[in-house]
Order: structure tokens, then C-alpha cells, then sequence
């Protein structure tokens, strides 16, 4: 019986990649620069006795390895607090070429579960500083959805509008509206058959064609909704033709005088001339290109199998249609408002958790944070979501801020925070309540190696666990 890999002999080496396809995939991190630095994570990892390389495309991805394995690195106190992202080396590839800069819109067209779309935000904006720029985070998927969220939430990303429509959608809907655009398409997904071996059950020939064309419709939206001058990356996590170098001569051949693929940036990233020339194979071997694109082989960089290529958008591709905006679902706390709540804050914690330009909504009792840029963009359809949990207003009107924010900027706070050890973070991550200063009243920030890790509420010579259920690993 052939194996899916057998067709691909005329132009790679077929026995290295079956042999690379059935070792385990290596574990790799990114970090999440709103929260932390690489400098933080090196020291961590140090501490910890594990062994990392970086990413060679990626300077905040990180191959991990360690001896201890006896708690998943997916359960790491950094990983939980959303300081680094469990992410596959290859798929930090895209981002990268995407080349996001502050004051970007960017759109996500097939966005969850959030590793590239909590890597955009990354580029926008860094720690502690104002956001310029918006990312439209889109999936189809409620179920998806909900994974993107809290993606997003557990990252400390605020300047985010969350859409739920098709891909294609965006081409006539918002033509022209975006700075860059990832699609990252859906596929057959055989590149993952390191960490899911039933990956290549639905790899058929028949499948594939069947998603080239998905892919297909969604790149020419994609290349509509991108503005003159703006950048579009496409990508999959499989290796067959029909849905990599096929899909871009497509739109290539469609789209000649109006969009062109770019080298510049491929080949730039360390060591990935054999990548280019990797995908320059197959395209010979069909009778497209030549254009620039990248194909990682799992046998060639010990990752995944991918494939990215870059396209420029040159002219107009469509006519522009100037569609009516809809209102968010969150509504606008008036300016006064906002001031009054932020006061509070400032008062109690010495830091109010607003930056400027940024703006809170809210949603029945919950507040949100985004910024004053997304308040003023006008969006086609109605939104799922925007920003990142802020508070929930209390019955005597104060503000109980959320664990999302008192992570992403507690420690900003000079007053009421506390710092722990070892020892006591052990007894919290128990689920366990503890002892402390009968003087302290009220939410208390949990302080350990620098980096807020959430709540207690301190009461009489006692500090109630206030952590959430996700951070609680060990009951």
C-alpha cells in the first residue's frame, strides 16, 4: 500500500521524510513580549536546568528541552501566566514575514487558536506601552472562538476586534481596509503528522484539491481586503503542491498586473536559502513559477512541514464598496466615567492599568479594555468581541479588576502588593488559602520573581486564594 508521502520522491527525499515525520516534534516556546522579555525567559529556563536554542527565523522562539519532564512544559508558570506561548517553530515563520509594524491594521483570516494573532500583537506594541494599530482577529468556528479569546485574554492583547464570518467575506466586505493580511489557510495539515499521526488519513489527493479551492477563495479575498502597497502572507502546515506553489500560481496568474511575490525577507531569515530553493523543486517539477516561496520540510529544520510564500499588493483588484458600520456590542464608558473608575484604582493600587489612548467598554457588569483607535474604526458587521477583560464593577461602585489585567500590568502597582516565595506560591498553586499580615484588607496583588501571578483576598491575618481555576495546576 503507497504512502502519502511516496508521490513527493521526484523532489525530496522520500525515506528522511517519512523517518523526520515519525520523531517526536520538538517542544518550542515564543515570548510574549506584551508581558515579558527574552532576557526573562533565559533567566527562567536557567533556573529551571532546561537546555534552549532559538528559533532561527523567530528571536523570541525557543526550542525547549529538559530532563525533568514531570510537569508538562504546557503547565509552566510562565506558559500559565501568558508570559511565553507554546507555539511549533515552524508556525512562528509567518508572522515574521508578515513584517507588522506600529500603526498596522492587520487582518487574521482564519485566526484561532491565537498563536500567530497573539504574535502580531506582539509586534505592534510592546510592554507597558500605548498601542497604535489594530488586528481583526476572524474565525468561522464558535468553538474556535472561544480558544481565540482566550488566547488573546491570557496574552494581554487589548487592541483586538474578534469577527465571526468566512474568510472570503472580508474581500468584498472590507476591500482595501488592510495594512497586512495573514491567511493562513485551512488544509490537509501534513505537516503535523509529527504530533498527529491520523493527520495523514485525510491527506487524499481528492481532499487536497477540494481545499486548494477553499485556499484559492481565500487568498483573492485576502489580496482584495489588503490595501495598495499592502502585504499578504499565505501559509499552510501541509507539503502537497495542489495547496502550496499551486495556490499561489493561481493568484499569481489571476492577479499579474495587480499583486507580486516578494523575496526580499524570505531569504533573510537565518538559513532558510534551502527553504527557497525547497519549494523552487516542487515548482519546477509542476510547471509553475519560479516565484519565491518558502517549504520546510520536517527532515530539513526539525520542525513541522510548512510552507509560506509574500505577496505585494501593486493596484487595485476590486472596486471599493463603502459599506455602513455597525456599533459594537460593548458600549463606550463616557470619559467622565472612565476617570472616576481609573482614580479609584490609582488610589488603591498606586496605578490605574490604563494607558493612554486606551479606552474601557463594558458589557453588563464586565469592563473591557481597547483603545480609543478601535472605539473609532468602523467595522461592516457587528463585532464577537473586542479588547481584554478589565474589571467588573461592584454594588458600592468600585472596580474589581480581573486576573488578565492585574497580569498583564500589576506590576505597575506600588501599593497593595505583596511578594511571595516559593514556599507560598506552592500552598496557592494548591488551591490552598494562607496566612498573612493581619494589617493588609482587601484584593491583594501575589507578586513572585517579579511577575504579578493574581489574587488573594486578605481578611484578618488570612489571604483567601483568589487564583483562577487555570492557574490552580495542582489540586
Amino acid at each position: 500500500m503507497s504512502h502519502p508521502f511516496d508521490r513527493y520522491a521526484p523532489f525530496t527525499d522520500v525515506a528522511a521524510l517519512k523517518e523526520a515525520s515519525e520523531r517526536p516534534l520538538r517542544k518550542s516556546q515564543r515570548v510574549n513580549t506584551l508581558k515579558g522579555s527574552v532576557a526573562a525567559f533565559t533567566a527562567w529556563a536557567g533556573k529551571k536546568g532546561w537546555t534552549i536554542g532559538q528559533v532561527p527565523w523567530c528571536p523570541e522562539g525557543f526550542f525547549v528541552d529538559r530532563e525533568n519532564r514531570e510537569t508538562a512544559l504546557g503547565k509552566d508558570l510562565l506558559h500559565l501566566l501568558g508570559h511565553t506561548y507554546m507555539q511549533e517553530a515552524a508556525s512562528m515563520l509567518p508572522v515574521e514575514l508578515l513584517d507588522v509594524q506600529p500603526g498596522h491594521i492587520v487582518l487574521d483570516m482564519a485566526a484561532a487558536p491565537g498563536s500567530k494573532t497573539t504574535q502580531i500583537a506582539s509586534k505592534i506594541v510592546s510592554r507597558d506601552a500605548p498601542a497604535r494599530g489594530i488586528i481583526i482577529a476572524n474565525d468561522v468556528q464558535e468553538k474556535r472562538l472561544w480558544t481565540l479569546k482566550a488566547a488573546l485574554h491570557r496574552c494581554g492583547v487589548a487592541h483586538n476586534i474578534v469577527t465571526k464570518k468566512v474568510g472570503q467575506w472580508f474581500g468584498k466586505q472590507m476591500t482595501e481596509r488592510f495594512d497586512r493580511v495573514l491567511c493562513d489557510a485551512p488544509c490537509t495539515a501534513q505537516g503535523t503528522a509529527r504530533k498527529d499521526s491520523d493527520a495523514l488519513l485525510y491527506s487524499s489527493e481528492e481532499n487536497a484539491g477540494k481545499m486548494a479551492r477553499l485556499q484559492k477563495e481565500m487568498l483573492e479575498a485576502a489580496v482584495h481586503a489588503a490595501k495598495v502597497g499592502g502585504v499578504i502572507v499565505y501559509s499552510t502546515c501541509t507539503l502537497t503542491p495542489e495547496e502550496n506553489e499551486g495556490v499561489i500560481a493561481h493568484i499569481l496568474n489571476k492577479f499579474s498586473d495587480q499583486v507580486e511575490p516578494l523575496k526580499q525577507g524570505l531569504i533573510r531569515k537565518s538559513g532558510l536559502e534551502s527553504a527557497l530553493e525547497d519549494s523552487h523543486r516542487v515548482q519546477r517539477h509542476i510547471g509553475v513559477g519560479p516565484f519565491p516561496a518558502l517549504r520546510l520540510w520536517p527532515q530539513t529544520f526539525d520542525t513541522e512541514g510548512f510552507f509560506a510564500a509574500v505577496l505585494r499588493k501593486t493596484a487595485p483588484t476590486r472596486a471599493v464598496e463603502r459599506l455602513p458600520s455597525f456599533r459594537y456590542q460593548e458600549d463606550i464608558v463616557p470619559k467622565t466615567r472612565q476617570k472616576e473608575l481609573v482614580a479609584t484604582l490609582e488610589d488603591f493600587y498606586g496605578t490605574s492599568f490604563v494607558l493612554p489612548g486606551e479606552r474601557l467598554f463594558q458589557r453588563g457588569t464586565q469592563l473591557i479594555l481597547s483603545t480609543e483607535e478601535i472605539m473609532e474604526y468602523p467595522l461592516p458587521v457587528q463585532d464577537y468581541a473586542l479588547g481584554m477583560p478589565f474589571g467588573r464593577r461592584l454594588d458600592d461602585g468600585r472596580v474589581r479588576i480581573d486576573h488578565e489585567i492585574a497580569s498583564l500590568r500589576g506590576h505597575l502597582a506600588t501599593r497593595n502588593v505583596i511578594d511571595i516565595d516559593e514556599a507560598l506560591l506552592d500552598v496557592l498553586l494548591d488551591g490552598k488559602d494562607a496566612s498573612c499580615d493581619p494589617q493588609l484588607r482587601g484584593d491583594i496583588l501575589l507578586r513572585f520573581d517579579s511577575m504579578i501571578v493574581g489574587f488573594g483576598l486578605a481578611k484578618e491575618g488570612k489571604l483567601l486564594n483568589r487564583l483562577p481555576r487555570w492557574i490552580i495546576q495542582k489540586s
